[in-house]
């Protein structure tokens, strides 16, 4: 009996001790089995690593969004969501840190905004409806700092089309300034005295393939700021052949010249090539307001509003002589209009209808043929100048120090008629010479009335 007994204790101590063994295997099995159970990380289709706590990394997004948001001072979320997928990877390393930083550096970030349409057509996105009114105004301010220097009283600043707000989802660094949309509009604006608005504006464009953004973006791994972008998004393309118009319509005063009429008396002493000035004549003066309206600072309409004379114009009277002066006795054949060879420095063309005779200052200046002097006096840009009449052709003789010969005398061919020098509009002393041919009056009575020829073809040079 005992030995059954001590029989049956034997085998329920082994049943015992192997179910215990048995017991203690399962349960290290279990456990390396849990501890082989991580979490896979991973942003779209891109595996950024494994962790073994997934509140880890929820904690780690909500901060780095929390701290993107605050910021930008904008709500923003992830472009795509941080997937944590549980698996069994035994003997895989898990680095929360990695994953961190692999995040950070991937992290891609939308915010709910608005896209700015122009006419309907989508153009570019912006963080909040406040953006516009600034673009709005922004654009009217660039138009108007071309009136700045003018009297002008604005009337009215518009755009011609129409721009307006949708909702829209956009990538943080693919929204715009209000400052940035104005530069992409107006970026080759040229306000100097050489260019007109008309010229530097001519056509406010938006060609914004991609306008690249200076606006600081977060660096993933310090959350300091740099100048590179947000995220590596790909580029998008928006509101191409977009074009904003700014309409202005302005009250412009202006003064304006009165020319005065010329009276005529008439002397029946005088020589028909002389004149003389009794009473001088001036300008008088008027201002007249217009409304101007341009478009992109080209001026598309002008409409004279009033007119006000401020000083009367003043006739000037003048005596002009009836008698007719001497034939002049002309070989037809000239000699050079200078005591000396000199340098031609400046040749014959269509521009400059003359040669224009470089020699010392105080050179004699010779009657280049037998003539009557029709003018002798000074002008703006001619200096003291002469014009001699040979019937059939004149001479002239400009930027001369001094005249030596009084209108209505007679001069013979190589005459001493005035010195070199350089009176008027000229560089240096030289003589400006000039032959024009009569156009059968037999009167000068205007600078170009007689047609030019070359000089030279009378010289034997």
């Amino acid at each position: 009996m005992r030995l059954g007994l001590l029989r049956v204790f034997k085998i329920r101590s082994f049943q015992f001790m192997f179910g215990s063994a048995l017991l203690i295997l399962t349960v290290l099995a279990l456990h390396h089995l849990t501890n082989s159970l991580i979490y896979i990380v991973s942003i779209g289709e891109k595996e950024l690593g494994a962790v073994e706590n997934a509140r880890d990394i929820e904690l780690f997004v909500e901060d780095l969004t929390k701290r993107c948001s605050d910021l930008y001072g904008l709500e923003l979320e992830f472009e795509e969501d941080v997937v944590l997928i549980r698996e069994l990877r035994p003997d895989f390393e898990t680095d929360p840190e990695t994953v961190q930083a692999r995040i950070r550096q991937l992290a891609s970030f939308y915010t709910n905004a608005y896209m700015i349409s122009v006419d309907g057509k989508p153009f570019v996105p912006v963080t909040c409806a406040e953006e516009l009114d600034k673009v709005i105004e922004f654009l009217k301010e660039e138009y108007l700092a071309y009136t700045e220097d003018r009297t002008a009283n604005i009337l009215e600043v518009a755009l011609l089309e129409e721009l307006a707000l949708l909702e829209h989802q956009a990538a943080l660094d693919d929204l715009y300034t209000a400052e940035e949309i104005v530069a992409m509009l107006t970026e080759e604006k040229d306000y100097s005295a050489e260019n007109s608005m008309g010229d530097a504006l001519a056509s406010s464009r938006s060609n914004a393939s991609r306008y690249i953004s200076k606006r600081p973006a977060y660096n993933h791994s310090t959350l300091e700021f740099t100048e590179n972008e947000l995220s590596a998004g790909s580029s998008v393309s928006f509101g191409s052949d977009i074009s904003i118009s700014v309409r202005i319509v302005e009250e412009i005063t202006e003064v304006e010249k009165i020319p005065f009429e010329v009276e005529y008396s008439e002397d029946k002493n005088m020589l028909t090539t002389e004149s003389e000035i009794i009473n001088p004549g001036f300008e008088g003066e008027k201002e007249i307001i217009f409304q101007v309206v341009t478009e992109n600072g080209d001026e598309v309409e002008r409409i004279v509003i009033s007119e006000n004379v401020i000083k009367e114009p003043q006739a000037q009277v003048e005596k002009i002589g009836l008698k007719e002066p001497p034939s002049p006795v002309s070989s037809g054949q000239l000699i050079w209009p200078v005591q000396g060879q000199g340098i031609i420095y400046n040749g014959y063309s269509s521009s400059h209808q003359a040669i224009d005779i470089h020699i010392e200052h105080g050179t004699n200046v010779l009657a280049a043929d037998a003539g009557v002097v029709t003018y002798s006096g000074y002008g703006g840009t001619q200096g003291n100048y002469l014009i001699l009449h040979h019937g059939t052709f004149w001479t002239l003789y400009l930027h001369n120090s001094q005249n030596l010969v009084k209108q209505g005398e007679r001069v013979s061919r190589g005459q001493v008629i005035a010195k070199v020098g350089a009176t008027g509009r000229a560089f240096g002393p030289h003589l400006h010479f000039e032959v024009r041919v009569d156009d059968g009056s037999r009167k000068w009575l205007s600078y170009y009335q007689h047609e030019a020829v070359n000089p030279m073809q009378f010289f034997n040079r």
